[in-house]
């Protein structure tokens, strides 16, 4: 082929267009919150549970979400074949956010079906899941060509904290829009509304990304076999170590609301069943957690840039995971305060709130973290195939948390019931939850990340 047959190659962005390119990314971060708190915070699991959706099928989406990762390797090799990864991505991604109205709709379409709704809701959440992810690669890759790795910590460390501030108000919002429009002969009025507004919000997400420059991506390894190209990047020893240690951690993981890790999903299950929670009241611990961010992210973010990636991921892995253990001290005893509100809170909401504000900013350092060090161990050749191969991997690993914690929800034997707890709460299902993220943070995804080199 001769040269003059090749298309012109773009020229490079200048400092402002990345620079109004990385404004137009933090913008369209913060009207994506609002999906993000249904999707990743309280409502899609209490909705399951007001559906009567047994632990099993709690596992189950939440093991689909993970699993779902696993898209983005068809994704990626697909993505090659343009020479823009931006509009591709647009596309699947708008579809992707489309399909959440589904779950709003289902209290219309199908109002006497009631046992119905678990399946929809996972079919839908499961393929929407699946069409987001096989553009996820693309836009990780697209970030890091355009982001100047000097800054990349700085960076995600203050989009974090915008992001997690927008979070604290969407969170806030779905709530007190829940307590408000659930009542008796409307159980659903309240997620119908919030599921459509995150649907809304989440489509206008990716609209306003469309503003966001894309450098030229660099030409992958086409002539060579599939395989071959997955392989590859799994060859070096400090990549596959990072891939095994963050799908050990995502599996751990213990962010209230987040579905992947062990307790994740049944944090806020756990608070509306043990402790009568409110819907409001079971949205603080993801306020909490999100508030932790702003405060963290950016000092997090210079850490990364200023001593690395992997001392600040061991550090954050050793003490993020202890204050999980808050979690054997919960109490049934209603608080009664001025400054929590008319209604009584239970202690376990204060408590686990009070946690998060310290721990969960943590946990969003070591993904700031995950991100920073898989851009350092790939390179632009490649990149999107190699991105694509990490995260599924991380997908696939994760998805074993929810499935198992499923699994224990609903065989916890009876008789452990008689233990009590610090608190003066029964032993239960979700402490053995708690024990198992425990050993395998710091038992299997500290000591990997400790062998990385550099």
């Amino acid at each position: 082929t001769l040269a003059a047959d090749l298309p012109p190659t773009p020229p490079a962005l200048t400092e402002r267009e990345i620079e109004r390119s990385l404004a137009v990314n933090m913008l369209s971060g913060v009207l994506g919150m609002v999906w993000a708190a249904v999707a990743y915070g309280m409502p899609l699991p209490l909705l399951m549970r007001a559906v009567a959706a047994s632990g099993f099928e709690l596992g189950v989406l939440a093991a689909l979400r993970q699993a779902a990762m696993l898209a983005q390797l068809p994704g990626a090799f697909l993505i090659e074949r343009f020479s823009r990864r931006k509009p591709f991505w647009a596309a699947i991604v708008i579809l992707h956010r489309a399909m959440w109205f589904i779950p709003a709709l289902m209290p219309l379409l199908f109002p006497h079906n009631k046992e119905l709704w678990p399946l929809g809701i996972i079919l839908a959440l499961g393929l929407s899941d699946v069409l987001a992810h096989a553009g996820t690669a693309a836009w990780f890759s697209w970030m890091a060509d355009l982001l100047p790795a000097e800054r990349a910590g700085r960076f995600w460390g203050m989009r974090q904290r915008v992001l997690s501030a927008a979070l604290v108000l969407a969170s806030l919002a779905c709530g007190v829009v829940l307590d408000v429009f659930t009542k008796p002969g409307h159980e659903f009025l309240g997620f119908t509304i919030v599921f459509a507004a995150a649907a809304t919000f989440g489509v206008a997400d990716i609209v306003a990304h469309l503003w966001v420059a894309e450098p030229a991506p660099a030409p992958g390894a086409m002539h060579e076999r599939w395989w071959r190209r997955i392989a590859e990047p799994l060859r070096d020893r400090d990549f596959l170590r990072l891939t095994l240690a963050f799908g050990a951690w995502t599996c751990a993981l213990a962010l209230p609301g987040y579905s992947g890790g062990i307790p994740g999903f049944f944090n806020v299950v756990y608070l509306k069943e043990s402790f009568g929670a409110s819907y409001s009241q079971a949205s603080w611990i993801i306020i909490a957690s999100a508030l932790s961010a702003v405060f963290w992210a950016p000092w997090i973010g210079r850490l990364i840039d200023r001593w690395g990636a992997r001392k600040v991921a061991l550090r954050l892995m050793a003490i993020g995971p202890i204050g999980t253990l808050a979690w054997f001290f919960a109490s049934p005893v209603q608080w009664q305060h001025p400054l929590l509100g008319p209604t009584p809170v239970p202690q376990a909401v204060v408590l686990i709130s009070a946690m998060s504000l310290l721990v969960g900013g943590l946990y969003g350092g070591a993904q700031l973290c995950q991100m920073r060090l898989t851009q350092a161990h790939t390179t632009s050749a490649g990149r999107t195939v190699a991105m694509a191969v990490h995260w599924s991997i991380v997908g696939l690993i994760t998805a074993l948390g929810p499935l198992a914690a499923g699994a224990i929800k609903d065989h916890f034997p009876a008789g452990l019931a008689a233990i009590t707890l610090p608190g003066g709460t029964p032993f239960s299902y979700f402490q053995v939850l708690i024990l198992l993220q425990l050993a395998i943070a710091w038992g299997i995804a500290l000591p990997l990340v400790r062998g990385i080199r550099g």
